[in-house]
């Protein structure tokens, strides 16, 4: 049965492994993906995802610091945005394809901040989930 808990896990998931969009393998071809800023986009798009997955985890198991999780994760989603616009732009990715990345990845990061930190949708996401 699909409610509003599961399908909010289920958007929390797919928000979280789509900073793997980020990473050098989802680089046009022809871009160079070499160099410390790609490999710093990496390191931060990877431990986001895992921060994401631990987040919808910790939903499912009705632990209350998935919250914390998930407002960490979109933190450092939110910090791996600088570098891969810069190894992004400096290797050669058109700016129009980097600022869509940049857009739906800061979108993402505010829709999860709003949900949790403005007070009434932070208490009726905490109703759905905890109730």
């Amino acid at each position: 049965m699909f409610t509003l808990r599961t399908l909010g896990g289920i958007a929390l998931l797919l928000a979280g492994s789509s900073w793997l969009w980020l990473t050098p393998t989802f680089a046009t071809r022809g871009v160079g993906t070499s160099g410390a800023l790609w490999g710093l986009t990496m390191v931060l798009s990877l431990v986001t995802v895992l921060g994401f997955c631990a987040a919808t985890w910790a939903l499912f198991a009705r632990w209350g610091w998935w919250e914390y999780a998930a407002l960490g994760s979109a933190g450092l989603g939110l910090i791996t945005v600088v570098p891969y616009w810069f190894a992004a732009v400096n290797g050669g990715e058109t700016v129009g394809t980097t600022a869509w990345n940049a857009f739906v990845h800061l979108l993402m990061v505010g829709v999860v901040a709003a949900l949790l930190l403005v007070p009434p949708l932070e208490r009726w996401v905490d109703h759905q989930v905890m109730g």
